[in-house]
Parts: C-alpha cells; structure tokens; sequence
C-alpha cells in the first residue's frame, strides 16, 4: 500500500505539470472549506505537491515510515488512517492558515501520531523497545515542529493537525493487542480488539501466534527514519505551499 501511494503521488504530479489547472482544483483552500463547500479539498491536496523536490522529499519520507506503520495496522487500516490524517491535517490548516497548500506531510505526520498511539496502547506488550520507539517518535515530531516554527513559509498547522489524526484513528479503530490462549489449539495467540470496530473488509490484522509479537518488536527500530521525516510543508501567500 505505501508503494502505491508514492505512485499515486507521482502519477498526480504529472498530471500536474500537464494540466496545472489541476492543482487550483485540488489544493487546500481554506475559505471555501471553512463554508463546507469543496470538501474533496481535504483530500485531493494529499496526492499534490508543489514541486519535484517537495515530491521527493515526501516520498522519501513515505517510503521510510509507511512500511512500519503499514506492517502493525494491515493494509486497510493504514490507508484509512493515513487519508484520515490527511484530512485533520488539511482541516486544523483551513482554520489557523488562510495560505493555500498541497503536500503528503500532514498524512506522514499522522503516521508518526498513530505509530506512537500504537506503541503507548499496546506498552505493556513491548516493554523497554516500545519506550525507545517512543521516544524517537517525540524527538521527531518535537524537532520537526520547533524546525516550523523557525520559519514563516511553513504551515505547522497542517502537520499538527494530521499527528492529531492519526493518534485519533490509531485510537479508535487501531490495534489494540491482546495475548490470550486459543481454545482450539491451546496455543498463545494475540487478539485485536480495537475500540471501534470496524467493518472486517477494513481489519486486515488477524489472530497470530505469539512469535509474530516477537517479529513486531524487532520493526520498531524506528532510528532509521527519525531522520527521514522532513517537517517542510511549505505555502506560499501568492502560489501554492509545499508541506514537506
């Protein structure tokens, strides 16, 4: 799923350099927004950006996060949480921004709230390698955050808002571990049991044996993307802003 999203990414910013008129249709705007027109404007500025750069960038930081985000939520839940952040992200930047943007950062953000949501619901399950995966996670946001406010052309809103999304649906309809015996095999197996259930056609992570815990605490290396995740989501008052 991570994959495809950098291609969707990619495939959109073709698109607009062939037709520019595509991003004056998709990017965040925030006062037709806040008067609940052109709601698709939530959405749509996720898969633009502002330049190759800012794509590539984006997609850099994508590929590093997504796949262990991706691996402890399935699939679904991971696409459902990453357009969710999306979304806060491109919300929180209509009410504190009146500047137009496009980006993927305020997604990526939300990856970064619910791998940590994720780490703090399921601690007792991971011990001293959940506390070390969150604490990189805080030094990441925090750095990145402090970076944003350093500088003027860059919207802090949108990426604290997609944090917040994505810690909310990590909350909500997230993995939620439980290690219990199976009555069948009498085997250890852990059960998902998520706040919020959703319907199963978006639950992708079933029943495992408790050995696939063991592979889930080894993913949480998380050192080798703290650095990969540009805190750049960048605007601009006379052109569309890039969120990197």
């Amino acid at each position: 799923m991570t994959a495809k999203l950098v291609a969707a990414n990619t495939v959109a910013f073709l698109l607009q350099v062939i037709s520019p008129s595509i991003t004056r249709w998709g990017a965040k705007l925030s006062e037709p927004i806040l008067r609940g027109e052109q709601l698709h404007r939530l959405l749509t500025p996720i898969f633009l950006h502002g330049g190759l750069s800012h794509l590539a960038i984006n997609s850099a930081s994508l590929l590093n996060l997504g796949p262990q985000v991706e691996s402890i939520m399935g699939k679904k839940r991971f696409l459902a949480t990453y357009l969710v952040s999306g979304a806060v992200g491109n919300l929180f930047s209509s009410f504190f921004s009146p500047n137009p943007s496009v980006g993927a950062s305020g997604a990526i953000f939300g990856l970064v709230g619910a791998y940590y949501t994720f780490l703090r619901v399921n601690e007792p399950l991971f011990g001293t390698a959940g506390e070390r995966g969150m604490r990189a996670l805080q030094q990441t946001f925090v750095t990145n955050l402090a970076y944003g406010f350093l500088s003027p052309s860059i919207d802090n809103w949108g990426h604290f808002g997609g944090a917040l999304g994505g810690a909310a649906a990590a909350y909500a309809f997230g993995p939620r571990l439980f290690v219990t015996t199976s009555a069948f095999s009498g085997r250890r197996i852990l059960v998902d049991k998520p706040i919020l259930r959703v319907p199963k056609h978006l639950e992708s992570l079933p029943e495992t044996l408790l050995v696939q815990l063991q592979r889930l605490k080894r993913k949480l290396q998380v050192d080798r993307f703290t650095a990969g995740l540009s805190s750049r989501r960048r605007q601009r008052k006379n052109g569309f802003g890039r969120r990197r």
